[in-house]
């Protein structure tokens, strides 16, 4: 198939890659001149947008957030969407992803939400799994589609189905992240061995992969990139913004939010999620 992809970030990288090693005649475009630069030779460099889509049968995005998504889109619809797909590989917003269906259907295109739950290096083995939403018969025809790049995809419901449910996961993990971004520095102020607490925790039915993973790196102090802190900030803000339009209060929630705000305000918006934890050591002077 001519595909198009579009964001050439940590994951979308290794998932475009897929597609080449796989045969496809493959278009890409990215406002990074670098990320542009490491598919020389490997596929064709688009001048633009527009020009992506014009030549692709399907176009893949995987872009920071919904305002990016929503932006392309209406390039894709000055071009004319008739018989054409787009899937959305991001984390967006599940309301603007039901609007942005409801327009491609009604010009006689597709729009399928499929976010990648996984990490990069699963990205670019082809072993990332997504859920989709979207119309069924269109998860169907597209399913050439996602075995190039998925160990696994699978079909949640109509539109924005997708992303509810990788914002449901992130909402959970992250939340997780937070709580053990407040909880170490706390023990640790106190003058607790937290490497005991850690091992303590490990034997008890609180130990899960997210503390594994986030729990050693706040206690460690090793704030790796792997997840930006503003990325998680994004997510957990969209998450808000659905109980906003239930009115519903988002309790616990407020106060992550009120933590990770206060770490973008810091400028640690591009350093890892674990980051939060720095900001409960500065208060705690620590």
């Amino acid at each position: 198939m001519k595909i198009g992809f579009i964001g050439l970030g940590r994951m979308g990288r290794g998932v475009c890659e897929n597609f080449i090693r796989r045969g496809h005649e493959v278009a890409v475009y990215d406002v990074s001149a670098e990320a542009m630069e490491y598919f020389q030779g490997k596929a064709e460099l688009s001048a633009d947008p527009a020009a992506l889509f014009r030549r692709s049968e399907a176009v893949l995005l995987s872009l920071p957030s919904s305002v990016q998504v929503e932006a392309m889109c209406e390039t894709f619809f000055a071009c004319g969407v008739k018989g054409k797909t787009v899937i959305d590989l991001s984390t967006s917003y599940q309301l603007s992803t039901k609007k942005l269906h409801a327009a491609f259907k009604e010009r006689g295109g597709i729009l399928l939400d499929a976010p990648l739950m996984g990490n990069p290096a699963m990205a670019a083995e082809g072993t990332i799994s997504v859920t989709v939403g979207g119309d069924e018969e269109d998860f169907k025809a597209s399913l050439p589609i996602f075995e190039a790049f998925t160990s696994r995809a699978d079909y949640i419901g109509e539109a924005g189905s997708g992303h509810l449910v990788k914002l449901a996961l992130n909402f959970t993990g992250l939340m997780y992240a937070v709580t053990y971004s407040q909880m170490f520095p706390l023990m640790e102020k106190l003058g607790l061995d937290t490497q005991k607490l850690f091992d303590i925790i490990c034997e008890q039915k609180t130990n899960c992969g997210v503390f594994q993973f986030y729990g050693q790196k706040v206690k460690d102090r090793d704030y790796r990139l792997d997840f930006a802190l503003a990325f998680g900030l994004k997510d957990l803000g969209y998450v808000k913004r659905l109980y906003e339009d239930l009115n519903c209060p988002a309790f616990a929630l407020d106060g992550a939010l009120d933590l990770l705000r206060t770490g973008l305000k810091d400028g640690r918006g591009a350093h890892d999620f674990s980051e939060a934890a720095a900001v409960m050591r500065d208060y705690l002077e620590l």
